[in-house]
């Protein structure tokens, strides 16, 4: 027998146990403020939540546009083109009283070299189909290469537990597009 595997083995046991003991320590705080959710949502919402906390508000270069240029094979494509790469909400489930984080990211291809789009950019939160927030942003513009724009938005601590939709949408010269995402609404 080689007894120098085996003891090379050994150091790693008492690490294996840390990370056993701080897994279970992180899902058993999870599960303990969870809100009559399961488990898995329980963790998930957890683990969302430490996402949207590294997140940032304004817009952030994702790859310049000679990237997106090659990546998208542009010069082949109806111009200017916009992609939407990404449509999210975090957490996708919150208590009234909290925010939370909707990024979108987007890839444009431009007319030309360096030519944004600009437009209306909006972010509206509809709930049982009546609007319930809005917000317009004049003039802006949809620029050449990837980006990625986090807005924070405050659900109000007496709104109504439920499904809610946000719906984003931008218009500006040819170019037009809409997308939703669903977030539901806690009560604490």
């Amino acid at each position: 027998m080689d007894h120098t595997k085996m003891i090379n083995r050994l150091p790693t046991i008492p690490l294996l146990r840390v990370l056993l003991l701080s897994s279970g320590t992180v899902l058993l705080a999870a599960c303990a403020t969870g809100q009559g959710s399961t488990p898995i949502d329980t963790i998930q919402s957890w683990f969302s939540r430490k996402d949207k906390g590294v997140r940032q508000p304004g817009e952030k270069l994702v790859s310049p546009p000679d990237v997106v240029w090659k990546e998208r094979n542009c010069a082949r494509l109806q111009r200017p083109y916009i992609d939407i790469d990404l449509n999210e909400i975090l957490p996708s489930r919150v208590p009234a009283g909290e925010e939370f984080n909707h990024r979108m990211v987007y890839s444009m291809c431009p007319l030309r070299t360096g030519e944004g789009v600009v437009g209306d950019l909006s972010r509206r939160i509809t709930f049982k189909g009546n609007t319930v927030f809005e917000d317009i942003s004049r003039r802006f513009e949809i620029k050449p290469g990837k980006w990625q724009l986090d807005a924070f938005i405050g659900i109000p601590a007496e709104a109504p537990a439920g499904v809610y939709a946000l719906e984003v949408a931008f218009s500006g010269g040819s170019v037009r597009f809409q997308r939703s995402a669903n977030l539901v609404v806690s009560r604490r």
